[in-house]
């Protein structure tokens, strides 16, 4: 008798014990995509989306026509964890990106997320972007590009990114116009873009990253994976609503090679350095209707790609040069899909062709102003 006492108090002990859940993620959120709602998404699929352990920003793409004024997201917690806002809550994501913060069971842990929601850019028969709008924020540059929606209205988009965050890691204290990628005033035609290979510091030689090519790309910069996983850490391009596909891209650039080719250990090659520019056109769902985004490994030999206009082997150009780029396409394109914004449109310029292996030559320089997309 004292024995089955015993056993049954040392059950009683263990489940009192049992610590309470310290995990305070979000695995899945997602927008339960009603009548309207589901008008507003390319693919049922894209009202779900999947949370990695290292992510704290969410984002939802919907069409251009979308209402984002009264969205209500919903989240999958880990066991345990409470979310404030609370969960389901309605919130206005036209004016930005809405906080919330994830307590842990046990209350000891909190974590703090961004979701934010975009809208659908609609992309007429031409754009031209002339790099006019920049802003130093965070200790270097930001490009943001004005754009027209389908009703005229005018706003400014953040749709260009850089590797400016990445350098920041090893090389806080430089000045913002000696970052990779800065402004200049003296482009083709008002201010232009300088793209400059760097060496960085003692900090990225340990994980064989001893430059940083001068990158811009419409598309997004994770600095989170930087030193980690490089190519991870570059999202290229962006889905729009097009009528009708692009054709050409044309646009200005300057070059000038830098003087020793080195790799990843800088031990100089006997090589020379080039720049690159090119337009990549691709389809941003797979065969399955998952979201697909291309990164610095696959972006120009990905299955996914339907046309892509490439300026190869830029070598040394001391003036101004036009430059006029056929899109060479694939595979077929499906109207459909085109203006519901199944395609994505990135444009990527390096002052180093293997930058995104870091190897090149510190002092490369590659200028660039007016770039246009024609469609047709």
């Amino acid at each position: 008798m004292a024995v089955g006492i015993t056993t049954c108090l040392g059950f009683v002990s263990c489940f009192k014990d049992e610590p309470l859940n310290a995990e305070c993620d979000i695995e899945q959120a997602y927008i339960h995509a009603g009548d309207k709602l589901n008008s507003w998404f390319l693919f049922d699929s894209d009202t779900l989306q999947y949370v990695q352990s290292d992510q704290n920003k969410i984002e939802f793409t919907m069409s251009a026509m979308a209402d984002l004024t009264q969205i209500a997201p919903l989240f999958r917690l880990t066991p345990g964890a409470t979310i404030s806002p609370a969960n389901g809550s309605v919130h206005d994501f036209s004016k930005g990106s809405v906080k919330y913060t994830v307590t842990s069971e046990d209350g000891q842990w909190s974590r703090i997320y961004f979701v934010s929601i975009r809208k659908m850019l609609y992309f007429g028969s031409e754009h031209e972007f002339n790099f006019e709008n920049c802003y130093e924020d965070k200790g270097y540059y930001h490009w943001q590009e004005p754009w027209k929606d389908a009703n005229g209205n005018t706003t400014k988009e953040a749709i260009w990114a850089t590797g400016n965050p990445g350098y920041k890691i090893s090389n806080s204290s430089t000045p913002a116009e000696n970052y990779p990628t800065a402004p200049i005033d003296e482009g083709y035609e008002g201010k232009g873009v300088k793209l400059s290979t760097c060496r960085t510091s003692g900090l990225a030689d340990m994980v064989q990253k001893p430059i940083a090519a001068g990158n811009l790309f419409i598309g997004q910069f994770d600095p989170s994976n930087a030193l980690q996983d490089a190519m991870s850490a570059t999202k290229f391009g962006r889905p729009f609503s097009f009528n009708t596909q692009p054709k050409t891209f044309t646009g200005y650039y300057k070059y000038k090679a830098g003087e020793k080719f080195t790799d990843q250990y800088m031990h100089v090659l006997e090589q020379k350095d080039y720049g690159t520019i090119y337009a990549v056109f691709y389809d941003n769902h797979n065969a399955k209707g998952e979201a697909v985004v291309l990164y610095g490994n696959n972006v120009q030999t990905s299955e996914q790609v339907v046309a892509l206009a490439r300026l190869d082997n830029i070598d040394n150009t001391p003036e101004w040069t036009p430059f006029t780029l056929n899109f060479i396409y694939r595979k077929a394109v499906d109207m459909q899909k085109l203006k519901a914004g199944g395609y994505s449109l990135a444009i990527v310029c390096s002052s180093s062709t293997n930058g995104a292996e870091f190897m090149g030559a510190v002092g490369s320089t590659l200028w660039v102003d007016k770039f246009k997309i024609t469609c047709e």
